[in-house]
């Protein structure tokens, strides 16, 4: 880990709000976009966070993971001759999402608008919008707006 990704990930364990967390990302350009009223948890920030892009009003619960990259290429490259180069892809998440405890998000995807990752879903394609994933890898669930509605008070 460098320096400046040490001290900014220091920093972010030290903010005790999860939108004051959301907003340093924005604020000092960590992620490779932050939106409006992203909450954030207590965390490292992740390896090659440039490739995440966080729309506006998320909420990711703690223990979530975004993970843009793999090191498969690491074993290959010691494997002979040959070289491979890291994948990278990128995660964009969009409006009104809530990522739940757990979560781990695999790039390349995108999480369309109003949507909801449950606890512990493995989100490794693009999800939908308006809908409710969870398992591992993560499956349609459920739908967004019938969720709100039945959550109405």
């Amino acid at each position: 880990m460098d320096i400046k990704r040490a001290w900014q990930s220091f920093r972010l364990l030290i903010l005790f709000s999860s939108k004051k967390r959301g907003d340093y990302v924005r604020k000092h350009h960590i992620y490779g976009g932050c939106g409006k009223d992203v909450r954030l948890p207590v965390g490292l920030i992740p390896l090659r966070a440039e490739n995440i892009f966080l729309h506006n009003n998320i909420e990711v619960a703690s223990g979530a993971k975004f993970v843009p990259h793999d090191a498969i290429h690491s074993v290959f490259n010691h494997m002979g001759e040959e070289k491979y180069k890291e994948h990278v892809g990128r995660i964009e998440v969009f409006d009104n999402v809530f990522i739940g405890a757990n979560a781990i998000i695999l790039g390349p995807c995108n999480i369309g608008p109003n949507v909801i990752v449950a606890a512990g879903a493995v989100v490794s394609k693009d999800v939908p919008s308006g809908s409710i994933v969870g398992g591992v890898p993560a499956k349609v669930i459920g739908n967004y707006d019938e969720l709100r509605e039945k959550r109405k008070t």
